[in-house]
């Protein structure tokens, strides 16, 4: 099994060699989210290439516990609005977007809310394994077929993570899971003589 160190090398490389500044984009909005004591938690598909599934994404995902405060502070260190959304800033300079997800609320139908980030750090704040996987099955609970990509991500992480069946999920998504990791791991074959 791969370590974590490994999986943050091949995300960096897969960043580098698609020539992506989600990295440059988020290490920037960081370092302005703790200029104002504002905690954070990385997800999204930049936490899932940072979990062992190196996949291309072109945003990130932050958690955080004051939407408007961080989008306010983020708006005047760099980053520009986003007409039409309350939730997303754009970096001035790469032009990749951020999007601010609420902690402790939610913004879809999934049985799960966002984690409260408590801890400041001018370095990204990897959301836990558990965690992300948690919220990508709420997603797709909560959206299904709209939210495909997260049910891929969960497949991907439990491969690449050599996860058990009964790994530390929330218990809210617990079967969602399960469900995930049997058809993983039991694939029906065709049957012989069709």
């Amino acid at each position: 099994m791969k370590t974590i160190l490994q999986f943050h090398e091949e995300a960096e490389f897969l960043r580098e060699s698609s020539g992506s500044n989600i990295e440059k984009a988020l290490v920037k909005a960081v370092k302005v989210l703790a200029l104002f004591h504002i905690p954070h938690y990385v997800c999204g598909g930049f936490a899932v290439q940072e979990h062992g599934y190196p996949r291309f994404t072109v945003d990130v995902g932050i958690i955080v516990p004051d939407v408007d405060f961080a989008r306010e502070r983020l708006a005047l260190n760099g980053f520009k609005e986003n007409p039409g959304s309350k939730m997303t800033v754009t970096d001035r300079d790469t032009q990749v977007e951020i999007d601010l997800l609420p902690g402790g609320n939610k913004v879809d139908p999934g049985p799960l809310t966002f984690p409260v980030p408590t801890h400041v750090s001018s370095e990204p704040q990897i959301l836990t394994l558990q965690d992300l996987i948690s919220l990508k099955l709420s997603t797709y609970i909560g959206r299904g077929v709209h939210r495909i990509q997260d049910y891929a991500d969960v497949v991907k992480l439990i491969e690449a993570n050599h996860l058990p069946r009964d790994y530390g999920v929330d218990v809210k998504v617990r079967d969602a899971h399960r469900k995930a990791w049997d058809e993983i791991h039991f694939v029906h074959c065709p049957t012989e003589g069709r």
